[in-house]
């Protein structure tokens, strides 16, 4: 895991510096905390949490989202020069002890109330605590919560994959004018992220995958044009 987070933290930079060559001058903690919240409310749509209608669990678009959040986690922690993300290693490996600031309540519920629930009321514990923790922009308890997220919903090596296809994607919108409106997300009555998640189940070597979602998106866009 450690190399892989190396890899993370180094793919997301050189996606900050496309986007802008001075975001660690332009860019301040709280755009990413903002951000985290705002992805953990879009995330929030893949699950039946509205009582007053019929909704289905997707767990495929939440977990795009999931990995949408790592962009926005890993940023936080290149602007604090924080290559350990010790509380999201501790998450994930379950490691309960020593957790400065994490409130003992919150943990109570998790392993006594939620965790012997149904998945989706664990899901939506855990992305509101993510949320609540960005909201405060605290550091520790927005990587820790979001490391419980990711140990319930998949694993370290899914969020891997996910987040390096995810990268790719995000490179390919730069390259086709996301930042002045030309890039659509809507291909063929299809969002490009569902294209995605369809390409890493098919391909989860990570080497080709590059290559591969190059190639899916310029045969997708001229069709389009």
């Amino acid at each position: 895991m450690e190399e892989k987070i190396k890899e993370c933290l180094k793919l997301q930079e050189e996606l900050n510096l496309k986007i802008n060559q001075n975001w660690r001058l332009d860019r301040k903690e709280e755009d990413f905390y903002r951000a985290i919240w705002l992805e953990c409310a879009e995330s929030m749509e893949s699950l039946p949490w509205k009582w007053w209608k019929k909704m289905e669990t997707d767990l495929e678009n939440l977990e795009i989202e999931v990995a949408d959040i790592f962009h926005f986690i890993l940023s936080i922690s290149l602007l604090k020069n924080d290559a350990d993300l010790r509380y999201f290693k501790k998450a994930i490996n379950s490691d309960f002890s020593n957790l400065e600031g994490i409130e003992g309540d919150y943990l109570n519920h998790y392993l006594a109330d939620v965790y012997m629930r149904d998945k989706v009321d664990t899901y939506i514990f855990l992305i509101e605590r993510v949320a609540e923790k960005s909201l405060r922009r605290d550091y520790n308890g927005t990587l820790f919560f979001f490391g419980l997220l990711v140990k319930e919903l998949f694993d370290f090596n899914k969020l891997y994959l996910l987040y390096f296809g995810k990268n790719i994607l995000n490179h390919i919108r730069q390259e086709m004018g996301y930042k002045t409106g030309d890039y659509k997300k809507v291909i063929n009555g299809m969002e490009d992220n569902r294209y995605l998640i369809k390409l890493i189940q098919e391909i989860e070597d990570k080497n080709q995958l590059e290559a591969k979602i190059r190639e899916l998106f310029e045969s997708l866009t001229k069709e389009v044009n």
